[in-house]
This record gives structure tokens, sequence and C-alpha cells, in this order.
């Protein structure tokens, strides 16, 4: 509660220190004002307040100041006498008005303040010729054709007078303080209290960041809200006993803990009512649970519901949950009979491949005992084609494998256009034992072929490697196909933005993500030199044997 009556004080004082520095900005404007419409133009500074001697030069200056000093602030204009212009009156004695500093003369303190902020203004305390100190704000006043040339100082006096109303429009409690330093840490205002020195303040609510704290002081608690306001470096403080503030929370507080207390006593008697009327549904939830097995009948009254309310619905959910998980388990093991029947039937089917690697075996030996060597590598390849492409019904082959399965491709495709084309090699032994969707590979180089070097008379060439670049493994096909090709587009194709073409390249990406994820996957780029680049990344990942490879292997 403290801490929240400190957040509201410190929110009141940032908000009075907005009100205060609203007044200064238009204290500040006002100067500028009068400097632009009187003491300085376009050419430069205007020359009659450089030349003021005569009686009726001091009397249209002082009028001129007085029609600014309408709310009750006095301005008064210190003019350097650089003419040294010898008036018939003494000027020295005027709190406002028309002044000048005579060459030589020994200026207050506060100008070299004023010449300090080079320009800007500057909030201060100044005494007037009396003693009194009054709440001034001085601006030094620049030649706009030199800035090192200071003219003069425009100072507006008797601040206070705006600066109280706005110090004086919250209501503060008994002996609460509020004190308005500058950056010269100078008390400018003090409202409120006047038996504590402004000394007193702490250092700790002078600082140039807002905050409250609390501080103990002569035996009583006082709480301490600081603003602080960068554009003219001032500090408001807030110093407020805390009892005035929490006095009557106490009183409040003690309210409280006795309607807590009753409270507390009529829930202790609501939930009593509550164990009672939820024992008996819970226990009997619970004898039944515990002689549940699933898959087992069981008479279980019919599973009428004990009541109408939440646990009677609890307890009727039950029963048709152990229905539903009797069926379950009856529905997954007719699954498992089908799932046997389906195995014998894969295996069944696998006579037929089996049936077609043999034929072609045959023909490969009938055509090397008939001397036609060409015609039984081309069977052999077409075997390799065959029983990787096949795989058994697998979707993940090992990358050896899909090697092989390529180089029986393109060993076929060079043998269909003789003295075409060339294929180079470039295969990373380490990569052979790890995990690839099965005839990736093949797509890209038949695309390498039609549409890159199949016309090119010898002259065409294709790159495949197979590496490991950057923890992954990069599979690229290259051609320097003489045709100018679209990456842009080929990216879209495979990406699917374009339907109507590339169903191989498509389904290609489309698998690897479906194995490895949106992180991996196919795309085109250009080829330097000429043609175009498919490259393919994939993961890490070591290919495991399953019991129907380390079968096959047997």
């Amino acid at each position: 509660m403290q801490d929240e009556v400190g957040r509201t004080m410190l929110q009141l004082t940032k908000q009075n220190h907005a009100t205060i520095e609203k007044t200064m900005s238009a204290v500040n404007d006002k100067t500028i004002t009068f400097l632009d419409n009187h003491l300085l133009d376009p050419t430069g500074p205007n020359e009659f307040w450089y030349n003021i001697e005569t009686l009726g030069d001091i009397n249209q200056a002082d009028e001129i100041l007085n029609r600014w000093s309408s709310d009750g602030t006095g301005y008064t204009l210190y003019m350097m006498n650089r003419e040294e212009k010898r008036t018939l009156f003494d000027l020295s004695n005027k709190d406002t008005g028309f002044i000048y500093f005579d060459r030589g003369e020994e200026l207050p303190a506060w100008t070299a303040q004023a010449i300090g902020k080079r320009g800007a203004g500057a909030f201060r305390l100044i005494r007037s010729r009396d003693g009194l100190a009054t709440v001034s704000f001085a601006r030094s006043i620049l030649n706009t054709q030199n800035y090192n040339e200071v003219l003069g100082f425009l100072v507006v006096s008797r601040l206070e007078v705006l600066l109280k109303r706005d110090l004086l429009s919250v209501e503060l409690p008994e002996h609460a303080g509020i004190f308005l330093f500058n950056d010269q840490n100078e008390l400018l205002m003090q409202a409120g209290t006047t038996d504590m020195p402004a000394e007193s303040v702490p250092e700790s609510a002078r600082q140039d960041r807002p905050g409250y704290f609390f501080a103990g002081e002569g035996g009583d608690r006082w709480l301490y809200a600081h603003s602080y306001e960068p554009l003219y470096r001032t500090n408001l403080v807030y110093r407020v006993p805390l009892d005035s503030i929490t006095g009557g929370l106490k009183s409040f507080q003690w309210v409280i803990m006795a309607l807590s207390a009753a409270y507390l006593a009529l829930v202790l008697l609501f939930v009593l009512y509550l164990l009672r009327m939820i024992v008996k549904p819970l226990h009997r939830l619970v004898s039944i649970t515990k002689i549940y097995e699933p898959g087992v009948p069981m008479d279980m009254g019919g599973g009428a519901l004990l009541r109408s309310d939440e646990f009677g619905i609890l307890y009727g959910s039950f029963m048709k949950m152990t229905r539903r998980l009797d069926r379950s388990i009856e529905d997954n093991y007719l699954m498992k009979l089908r799932q046997q029947e389906t195995e014998l039937a894969t295996l069944h089917s696998q006579i037929t491949p089996h049936l077609l690697y043999n034929t072609l075996d045959s023909i490969y030996w009938y055509a090397l005992d008939n001397g036609n060597t060409e015609v039984g590598e081309m069977v052999m390849d077409l075997s390799i084609l065959l029983r990787i492409g096949l795989s058994k019904g697998k979707t993940l082959i090992p990358i050896g494998e899909e090697a092989e399965h390529v180089q029986a491709y393109s060993r076929l495709q060079m043998k269909r256009y003789p003295d075409t084309f060339e294929v180079h090699w470039d295969i990373e032994d380490a990569t052979l034992a790890y995990t690839t969707p099965k005839v990736i590979l093949q797509p890209l180089v038949e695309n390498a072929i039609f549409h890159g070097v199949s016309g090119m008379d010898g002259e065409g060439e294709i790159w495949i490697r197979i590496l490991r670049v950057n923890g992954t493994i990069e599979m690229t096909v290259a051609d320097n196909g003489f045709q100018k090709v679209d990456a842009e587009r080929l990216n879209e194709i495979v990406r699917g933005e374009i339907e109507d073409a590339g169903y191989g390249v498509r389904n290609v990406h489309k698998r690897i993500q479906l194995h490895f994820g949106e992180d991996y996957g196919l795309r085109y780029e250009p080829r330097e030199g000429g043609g175009v680049k498919a490259v393919i990344n994939l993961p890490l990942h070591e290919h495991v044997p399953n019991d129907k490879d380390r079968r096959s292997s047997r």
C-alpha cells in the first residue's frame, strides 16, 4: 500500500512538474517573440536599442518593455554600451525597463551563466536593487552576424507570480512541502511548509531521474517524490508526512481483517458442505477404477448417473470412456490381424520383382555369351535402376545406393546419346552412409540431359557432386547447356507457385521436406560459365538398416 501511495504521489509530482515546465516554456517562447519583434532583424540588430540617449528614447524603450510585463512579471533589457552612449539619467537604479552595461563595468554573476547558455535561457535567482531575490529567466542576446558577440541580456523577473500559481494548484496535507530547484541546486520556489530549509532536502531527492522513497526524520516517516525535467534541468520535490496519507488506512485495514475472518469462516463451512457432496460419488468412482481392466467385461450397474450435477456427469462420462476403451482394444486387435494379412500380401507381391530381376540377369548372361557386351551392360544398368527404384517399398535409402542408381541411369543415357555429352563425378566417400529419399537425383540428371546438353554435338558436360558442406549433405547437378535458363522461374516451379510444369522437380522438393522439414529441399541457381545448377540440401542422418534390410542382405 505504501508503494502504491508512492507511485501515486510520483505521478502527481510529474503532472505538476509538467504544468510548471509548460509555464517555463511559455516564458521562453515569449522572450523569443520579443527578440524577434523588437531587437533582431534578419539583416542584423535593430539599431534603436544601441543608440538610446535621450529621455524620449528611454521612455519609448521602457514603454515597450512594460507592455510585455502585463502578466505581473518584469521585463528588463540590459544592453552592452558599445558606442559609449551617455544618457542624461542614471539607469543603474532601475529594476525593470531599459538599462546599459557600460564598457569596463563589472557584470553580475548571473550574466556569466547566461552567456554559457549560448543564446538559450536559464532560470535563476537574481537579486533586485533592494536586495530581494526573485525568480528570473535570463538569456543572452547574440549578434546574428557574429554569434561570439554578446549584445546584451533579456531578463524576465518576478516569475514567482506564475510559478506559485502552478505550485499551489495542488492541495497539500498539513506539514507537506514542495520545492523547485534549478540546475545550480538553487531553490527557486517553495510552497507548503516553511519550517524546513531547502538544505535539508536529501541529495537523493535531487537526481536527474524521477522516483520516490521513504525516509525517517525526527521520529516521523516522510514520503519524498521527485521529478526531473531535462528541458530546463529543474527538480520538483514533494515532501509529505506518511501518516497524513496512510493514517486512515490503518482503521480500514482492521475492518478488512474482520471481514476477511468472517468470510473465511463462511468459506470453511461451504467447503465442508462440498466435501460431503463430493465424497460419495468420488468414492464409488474410485472403487470402479480399482476393479476395472480394459477389455474385460464388467457389470457396472448400467452406468446410471447418481445425480444430474457435475459429479454425476463425471461418473457417467467415466462409464462411457470405459466402453469406448473396450471397443478400441477390440478394434486394435482386428487391425493387427489386417496388418498381418497386408504383410503376407506384400511378401507375395515381392515375388514378381524377384522374377523380373532373375529374368534380366538371364538376359545379361545371354548377351555376354553371345559377345554383345554393350547390350549386357545396358541390361545390367536397367536391372540396377529397377532394383534401387523399387527398393522393396522403402522410401529412404543410403546415398551410396542413390549414387549407384543415378550412375546406371547416366550410363544408359550416354549409350542412347553416344558422343553427345560427358558426365563428371565428385562423390565424397564419407557421404555414402547417410540417408536420402530415393530417386531424387535421376529427375535432375534427366532434365540436364533433355533440356541442357542433348543437342550440343559432343560439347555437353554434366557435373554430379555429393559433398558435405557446413554440416549438411549438398548434392548438385550442373550442366553447361547453351540455352539461357531463368533460375528464378525454376525455383517458383519447385515451390509450387507455377503448377502447370515441373512435376518431377516439385515431387523431389516435396519428398525431401516431407522427410526432413522445410529447412531442406531443392533449389536452382545459375552456373558460372553458362547453364544451370540444381542444388539439394539434406541433413546428416546416418542410414540405419531395418529388419527387412537385414533379412534381404542375408
